[in-house]
């Protein structure tokens, strides 16, 4: 399939889907893009949501997200800010700074129960698999009415258990939402 082709697929599950889950990882991230780049990926997403409830979480510690038109609200970082000096890989990381967000996200979730959501995971790899992936896997194992769309250059899989309700998408995440 070309590319045009994944992404109406993609844009008819969000459209159809009563809620959305976005995840972000470091393919998607200053690391792999220039701001510019990551700001066109994230309009992207910005379209893909527009009309939905949605929640985003991102291991990403570049911020970035937040010079979006993403609203902050219905975002979290638990891996930190690098805005802050406060990231996951310092020794004194403080978890409190992202915890209030933290509960407004599992809120959230409890809010998807049963309902139609779609789950769009853009670039998370094996960094924190804890944190996004295998959350994201047992959520479509566990809602009937969950699809996971995994965009990854290398890492487009699921287990067996979440196949049949699952695209996944091998090309780089930040390629796949911006180019036609």
């Amino acid at each position: 399939m070309h590319n045009s082709e994944w992404k109406e697929q993609v844009k008819k599950k969000a459209a159809e889907a009563d809620m959305l889950l976005i995840g972000i990882g470091p393919e998607l991230s200053l690391k792999k893009h220039s701001r510019e780049e990551l700001l066109a990926a994230y309009h992207e997403i910005s379209k893909l949501a527009a009309g939905k409830p949605w929640f985003a979480i991102t291991l990403n510690t570049d911020d970035v997200i937040y010079e979006s038109e993403l609203n902050r609200m219905f975002i979290v970082a638990p891996c930190g800010s690098d805005a802050s000096g406060n990231v996951i890989t310092n020794e004194n990381y403080d978890e409190s700074e992202y915890l209030p967000q933290w509960e407004f996200y599992r809120n959230y979730l409890s809010a998807t129960i049963g309902k139609k959501l779609c789950i769009l995971e853009f670039g998370v790899g094996m960094e924190y698999p804890s944190v996004v992936r295998m959350p994201f896997e047992r959520l479509v194992q566990w809602n009937q009415k969950a699809e996971l769309v995994r965009v990854h250059k290398k890492l487009a899989f699921v287990p067996p258990e979440a196949e049949e309700r699952s695209l996944c998408i091998a090309e780089d995440a930040q390629q796949f939402l911006t180019q036609e």
